[in-house]
């Protein structure tokens, strides 16, 4: 008799979640970025430059080259090609950092933060239709599997000394 005929909830996801959730989960966070990005093109920024915006509006002391590009999920070397556009751009200014002389601190300009008003405007339109009538205990329990998965994610990156510190983690 297996643990749910008992009347005992089961804990393991059994092999077809195993499989089938996260590619669910990645599809999901894939159409959602997709239509952020056909609402925010209108502003003239890809997918990198607006949640490299975003993650830069987290911080009021600016934020690291690496620290940006590991929240990213991206490699520096990329993020540099990047930020060397979104400077040219107006986007962001880089500045030396005070602790580390090799280091540059990366911070937002005038211009990104009056684009920002409208970026979260969108954002929280976007959210609004995708997450409309779906109960909100639903969306609450979907949230807490969420944060689940990622701090066991986490942990488990951080048990493998992973290079980058965790995204989450730095954004407090």
């Amino acid at each position: 008799m297996n643990a749910a005929a008992r009347g005992v909830p089961a804990t393991d996801p059994g092999e077809d979640l195993v499989t089938t959730f996260p590619h669910a989960l990645s599809r999901t966070a894939k159409a959602w970025r997709r239509l952020m990005n056909v609402r925010l093109a209108g502003l003239g920024l890809s997918q990198a430059k607006w949640i490299a915006l975003l993650l830069l509006d987290k911080s009021d002391e600016g934020i690291m080259q690496r620290e940006l590009a590991c929240s990213m999920g991206i490699e520096c070397a990329s993020l540099a090609g990047l930020l060397d556009r979104m400077a040219a751009d107006g986007w962001i200014e880089r500045r030396p950092c005070s602790t580390d002389r090799r280091a540059k601190l990366v911070f937002l300009t005038g211009k990104s933060r009056a684009t920002l008003a409208e970026i979260h405007r969108i954002a929280r339109d976007v959210s609004r239709q995708l997450l409309e009538g779906i109960p909100a205990a639903r969306l609450a329990a979907c949230e807490q599997v969420l944060n689940a998965i990622e701090s066991r994610a986490l942990a488990l990156i951080d048990s493998n000394a992973g290079e980058c510190e965790s995204p989450a983690r730095n954004s407090g």
